[in-house]
């Protein structure tokens, strides 16, 4: 199996919860839906034209949260368009709550990525290290650019287990073995679960949904697992 070791670091990032309303809650890390976005403006595709191409069953992602994030709370404004007119001349504004993301050092996150496509695999990583994007990436917001960073590219095999793992990546709760957590492993462990969009159908609706467990400090997580992994060098992680 091929699998790409990607970075992905900015100052500031909003992954805006789905369900939120008037106030623009944020995820503490990339759902899959932008992660493949991120890939797929890297790599030059147009606007909801690659939802197939990257879908579950022909691209595996896997998110793994690099330290501490701190959430604040901003106002921004947007034009208050009551009709399509209010878009082209605007004359009102709302103040909106925004849910920013952000950290002592920016936000960071690995990125692992398998696609049977070795052209699509060989592209990603060519322009990842020669930092030639086709369209700018950024953290599910316009001003709040971001960077790629190559790591690795190995060749790994899948594995399972009937023993507790250490697992450094997002994990699907159905992926879990129930009460299998070791919640005392860690003591500074917070655990965190977030239901998140795994992928775009045509016309960009919302596919399947999932909910995620993580460790807010970015700590690997002890449990039981009912379902594949792949184990690296210093650690496994788990396709969404």
């Amino acid at each position: 199996m091929d699998l790409l070791i990607l970075k992905l670091k900015g100052k500031f990032a909003h992954f805006r919860k789905f369900y939120t309303n008037s106030s623009s809650l944020s995820y503490s890390v990339p759902p899959r839906t932008t992660v493949v976005g991120l890939i797929a403006a890297v790599l030059g595709y147009e606007r909801n034209s690659y939802y197939e191409l990257f879908s579950k069953n022909n691209f595996n992602v896997s998110i793994k949260k690099d330290g501490c994030i701190r959430k604040i709370m901003q106002s921004v404004n947007y034009i208050k368009a009551t009709s399509p007119k209010n878009i082209f001349c605007p004359k009102d504004h709302t103040q909106i709550p925004v849910e920013i993301l952000t950290g002592d050092d920016g936000v960071k996150y690995t990125i692992y990525i398998n696609c049977e496509d070795k052209s699509l695999m060989d592209e990603l990583e060519r322009r990842v290290k020669d930092n030639k994007y086709v369209y700018s990436p950024y953290l599910g917001a316009a001003p709040f650019n971001c960077s790629f960073e190559f790591c690795n590219r190995l060749d790994v095999q899948l594995e399972k287990s009937n023993e507790s793992v250490q697992v450094s990546t997002l994990v699907n709760s159905k992926y879990i073995a129930p009460g299998s957590i070791d919640i005392f492993e860690d003591d500074n462990l917070k655990l965190l679960k977030e239901r998140m969009p795994v992928e775009f159908l045509k016309d960009r609706e919302i596919g399947d949904m999932a909910s995620y467990i993580y460790d807010e400090n970015g700590h690997p997580l002890k449990l039981k697992l009912n379902t594949e992994f792949v184990k690296l060098e210093d650690e496994n992680i788990v396709f969404m």
